[in-house]
């Protein structure tokens, strides 16, 4: 109960002062998150829980009794429904990258796969003529691009198409021009610190920098002020003054 209770009169606080694009994560574990979620919803309205992200903090421990706990939470709300959001990407492992993208360009020796240019979705230009590197191509279904397009990517790159072995032309997708997987709510690729590592003191519930990072970038712009309210080892100044933020 006073834990809950000094959780209440902070997060009032916290609400006051956020900026009205800001956002809010709480970090807790199982014990209490549940009570905090009703808690919130609360403080800052029902409709401004954005997001519970579950991150895996550990991979587990093989003593562990019964059924272990490897996930903590973390607790995402906004001030407003106008809030500032940029999306994140989880980089892929070197196999799930060769995987995506199994395919090396001759010219080049970039990694790429190929999509479709052609779609029954695009039926207004289902019987038109395309010219691609010199070629006459007519779609029965239609095309994803008009010529004018196919004309300034090809200007762009002259090897963008690929074409299959029925001679249909398709689009190359490089890897390195690949932002990553799309960010979800389930947060798998950032372990916890472990005692060898450069950033670790003496701190029981230390974070690492690539957590804070992730939610720094994500919910703020350069030169946007970040509190942390729960100072601990001062992770979250760390890596808010490294990426530019006040």
């Amino acid at each position: 109960d006073s834990y809950l209770q000094m959780m209440y009169d902070r997060l009032v606080l916290m609400r006051e002062l956020l900026a009205g694009n800001g956002s809010i994560y709480v970090h807790l574990d199982w014990h209490v998150g549940h009570y905090v979620k009703v808690m919130m919803d609360e403080i800052f309205g029902y409709d401004n829980f954005r997001n519970e992200i579950v991150w895996q903090r550990t991979l587990g421990h093989h003593l562990a009794s019964g059924m272990d706990v490897m996930t903590d939470y973390i607790l995402w709300y906004s001030k407003t429904r106008d809030f500032i959001y940029n999306q994140q990407y989880q980089q892929l492992s070197e196999k799930e990258l060769k995987e995506k993208f199994p395919l090396i360009e001759e010219e080049t020796g970039r990694r790429f796969t190929h999509e479709k240019l052609e779609k029954t979705s695009n039926i207004y230009s289902k019987g038109e003529v395309r010219i691609i590197q010199g070629k006459k191509v007519v779609s029965n279904i239609g095309w994803i691009w008009t010529q004018e397009t196919f004309d300034k990517r090809l200007q762009e790159n002259p090897y963008c198409i690929f074409w299959t072995g029925e001679g249909r032309p398709r689009y190359k997708r490089y890897a390195d021009e690949y932002d990553g997987r799309k960010l979800g709510n389930l947060w798998t690729d950032i372990m916890p610190l472990g005692s060898g590592s450069d950033e670790r003191l003496a701190f029981d519930t230390q974070k690492p920098e690539a957590l804070l990072k992730r939610i720094i970038l994500a919910s703020s712009n350069p030169g946007d002020i970040v509190a942390d309210f729960f100072c601990g080892s001062g992770t979250s100044l760390a890596v808010a003054e490294k990426l530019g933020r006040r």
